[in-house]
């Protein structure tokens, strides 16, 4: 049910053709906002935005260039007028052992998990700043807390978006410009689920270190994204939120087994 809690704004989502992208732009059009779906998937995107509705289009991008990224916000600023909130959400993972990495690959994951993400928050936060204000979520991740090993690119790139929310957050509050991250553990999105399918991934596990018991859903976290969208959080600068379940409270494998059998109800 929308509550219309982000009624008037322009919102740019980036990598929203699909997983939690697609997710927060779709929650981001009940709740009353404009959304732009920005992203490299041509066809996935054009079908994103189709499926939100009329609120939302889609721009095609390729966020590896900071002349398109900031060719992009002059454009939707143009059209719109403005831009309220900005979802740094596109993101690679490469997963390889560390002996195996290439430059290449190193290249690709910064270019696009690290770079674009602070050209984004250039170009859109001109604008904000000049419009009185926004607001920016960074999308990180649950593995800046709990490592996963062979994504030594990935790891690094999430941690430095944790810590660009941290140094945007006290930097632009002044603007009016509150920046915060999301970092969400184990969701079922195309990223997860393509490892679960060829056993890359084991969902057993995953769930043995999971004080919830299972996956996360889009959903979950595209209501947080909400939240820190609106004007419900405007006290909350320069965080990491974690959407995990639970995973980084780091409990030992099957460790709730102890719990099941040791707390039942007395007779």
């Amino acid at each position: 049910m929308s509550h219309n809690r982000l009624k008037g704004k322009v919102a740019l989502v980036t990598g929203g053709a699909r997983g939690i992208g697609f997710g927060i732009g779709k929650k981001y059009a009940e709740e009353g906002a404009t959304v732009i779906i920005a992203d490299v998937l041509e066809e996935e995107g054009a079908r994103a935005a189709e499926e939100i509705g009329p609120a939302a289009s889609f721009y095609s991008i390729d966020l590896r260039s900071r002349k398109a990224i900031f060719e992009m916000a002059d454009k939707i600023h143009e059209q719109y007028g403005h831009i309220d909130i900005l979802v740094n959400c596109a993101g690679i993972a490469r997963p390889c052992p560390t002996l195996k990495l290439s430059e290449e690959t190193l290249d690709e994951v910064i270019d696009i998990n690290m770079k674009a993400p602070v050209f984004t928050c250039q170009a859109v936060g001109r604008y904000m700043r000049k419009d009185g204000g926004g607001s920016i979520i960074n999308i990180s991740s649950g593995n800046t807390r709990m490592i996963n090993v062979g994504r030594v690119p990935y790891g690094i790139t999430k941690g430095a978006i944790n810590l660009l929310t941290q140094q945007l957050g006290a930097e632009w509050a002044i603007y009016n410009i509150k920046v915060n991250a999301i970092a969400p553990g184990w969701i079922r999105t195309e990223m997860v689920e393509r490892p679960l399918r060829t056993g890359i991934l084991n969902e057993e596990e995953i769930l043995s270190v999971s004080p919830i018991g299972r996956f996360g859903r889009v959903e979950e976290v595209a209501n947080l994204a909400c939240f820190l969208a609106s004007e419900e959080s405007n006290y909350i600068v320069g965080q990491i939120i974690f959407a995990d379940g639970g995973w980084n409270t780091g409990i030992m494998p099957n460790a709730l087994n102890y719990i099941r059998e040791n707390d039942k109800e007395e007779e």
